[in-house]
């Protein structure tokens, strides 16, 4: 094997160890709601959080019913 198929296998075994090592949310991210068959959740940006506190991370998102 050449040079540039070591580069390429070392890249690839790389990225493969990168996916295999994420061990979920933690803090603030696994208290987070997500969206499913019943509700939407919004996740507003920053610039579009108008009057909020940053530091409030409660009021970064909106909750939003379906309807059936």
């Amino acid at each position: 094997m050449n040079l540039r198929g070591y580069v390429i296998l070392l890249v690839l075994l790389a990225t493969l160890g990168g996916c295999a090592s994420h061990s979920g949310c933690s803090g603030y991210a696994c208290k987070r709601p997500d969206s499913n068959d019943r509700e939407l959740v919004i996740w507003w940006p920053a610039d579009m959080r108008q009057g909020i506190d940053e530091r409030d991370h409660e009021q970064d998102f909106t909750v939003v019913p379906l309807k059936d």
